[in-house]
């Protein structure tokens, strides 16, 4: 069973996603900031399959985080993806240049959102 790590500042967004993913089969763990999702990440060193994360949060956004991720070598492989209400075109560049897997906008459609896991799940 494939485990994803879900990241978002508003409890009630990371709750409904957790349980759309749980309804799908996968194992779920969740932080409520990148500093948070981070700690978690590295106690479940090579556990976790992928992160799901929110970009704009407090104490540590999406961006920060994935650069922590790429920075430490033992979670450095660790796919990520934003899910977002966020848009700007510099921030996308800056992400993918980052090591991003992916990016979805906020609202999504639910097979996109599963065709995007998928797709980085099963291409790292």
């Amino acid at each position: 069973m494939k485990k994803i790590l879900v990241v978002d500042d508003f409890k009630s967004i990371r709750e409904f996603i957790c349980d759309t993913l749980k309804r799908k089969g996968y194992e779920i763990l969740d932080a409520s900031n990148g500093n948070e999702a981070f700690q978690v990440l590295t106690e479940h060193k090579g556990d976790i399959n992928l992160v799901l994360s929110d970009y704009n949060m407090p104490d540590c956004n999406g961006l920060e985080l994935l650069k922590k991720i790429k920075a430490d070598s033992s979670v450095a492989k660790t796919p990520v993806i934003f899910l977002t209400t966020e848009s700007s075109p510099e921030k996308m560049r800056a992400a993918k240049e980052a090591g991003l897997s992916a990016w979805i906008k906020k609202p999504y459609r639910t097979e996109t959102f599963f065709a995007q896991i998928e797709n980085v799940l099963k291409n790292g």
